[in-house]
Parts: structure tokens; sequence; C-alpha cells
């Protein structure tokens, strides 16, 4: 998941980024620490080696359990691996740990289609539509920095699957306006049907 367009950075401007912008507590700390370890799981991360981010991320938590973006780089990188319970853990710690700022827009985006995917309860379609939009009420372009093709687009797109997957046409159709798609005309007797084609149209513009 979260694989089509991988727009990937390169790692030493992952390595500056993620000291820069996200962490827990904000400074770049000694050589080894939770900051620098986190760092190089983001690296590692960026660069497909997520077996390799995924002991990096550990170790940063072996230093300070309560690194909120190391539990985000969790999160992230377990769902890459298509390991979504473990995922939505990351995430969730990341969120009750003290995640803020760019930290806490990831984990909520990146909880978006873990929700999304994990299987077809309507509780989880409607969580993945409410982490959406927290993601986009903190930043309503958001970007993930660690792969720049994962944008506020997805997350529109994510909601918009997610309230047809609710029988929530209407509100299914806004966030296909919202993205610029082409808006159904409710009256139709083929509205629900036109309305599947243009999510499913817009899927492969945005579709992650």
């Amino acid at each position: 998941m979260v694989r089509k367009r991988r727009l990937w950075l390169s790692a030493a401007v992952l390595l500056a980024l993620a000291t820069a912008s996200g962490c827990g507590d904000g400074d770049s700390g000694p050589a080894d620490s939770a900051s620098s370890r986190t760092a190089e799981g983001w690296a590692l991360f960026g660069s497909g080696d997520y077996l390799g981010a995924l002991e990096k991320f550990g170790g940063a938590l072996d230093l300070d359990p309560s690194y909120a973006d190391a539990h985000n780089g969790l999160g992230w990188t377990y769902a890459r691996l298509d390991s979504l319970s473990e995922s939505l853990d990351g995430f969730g710690r990341a969120i009750r740990g003290g995640g803020h700022g760019v930290v806490l827009a990831d984990s909520y985006a990146g909880s978006s289609p873990v929700y999304r995917d994990i299987d077809t309860r309507p509780s989880h379609f409607d969580s993945a539509a409410v982490y959406a939009s927290s993601a986009l009420s903190i930043d309503r372009r958001y970007v993930f920095v660690h792969d720049a093709g994962f944008d506020w687009h997805d997350l529109h797109l994510i909601i918009a699957q997610a309230y047809f997957a609710l029988n929530e046409y209407d509100s299914a159709s806004a966030h296909v306006d919202s993205l610029g798609g082409n808006v159904q005309d409710p009256s139709s007797p083929t509205f629900i049907e036109d309305l599947a084609d243009e999510i499913e149209r817009l899927e492969t513009l945005w579709g992650e």
C-alpha cells in the first residue's frame, strides 16, 4: 500500500529533514540518540530497506520509548510491509505519545489508508475518513515528506472511497469535487454507478 508514485527523496535530504522537522523532542541530540536513529530509519525507509528501517526505529525506542516520530516511522514501515495491525499500533502510539505538527499529521495521514484496507468493517471505513480529515485539518495541502507521492489528493480520495463504502454518496461526491473530479448528478438514476466510475478514474490519478 502507499506505493504507486514513489518519488523518493534522497537519503541525504531525508536525514536533514527528519532531524530538522519532526521529531519528538525537536533537537538533533547526541550522535547516538533517538533522534539520530530515527533519522537513519527514515533514510532506510526512503531507500526501500523496510526491515532495516524497522531495526532503526526500534533502536530509537530502546533509547526513548516515548519518541513519537520513531513510532510514526514504525507505522509507515509496517504499512509498507502490509502488517496493518502493527502499523496502526505504531501510529496510535505516535498520536497518543505527544506527536505534534509534522509527526501528528503524518500519523493521521498514514492511519487513513490502513483503516481503509485492514478489513471491510464500517467502523474502519469511518476511521479512514476521520483520520484523513484530521490530517487535512492540520495541513490542507499535506505532503508526506518521506514519500512526496502521498499527499492531500490521496487523503481526499480515501475519504471519497470510505464514504462510498458507507453509502454516504453525497459526502463521497463532495470529495470528488475537492479533487477536481467530474461531479455526478445526484438526481440521475445512474448516480451511484457514475460516482463509482469517477472515483475509480481518480484512483488512476491519485491512488496510492
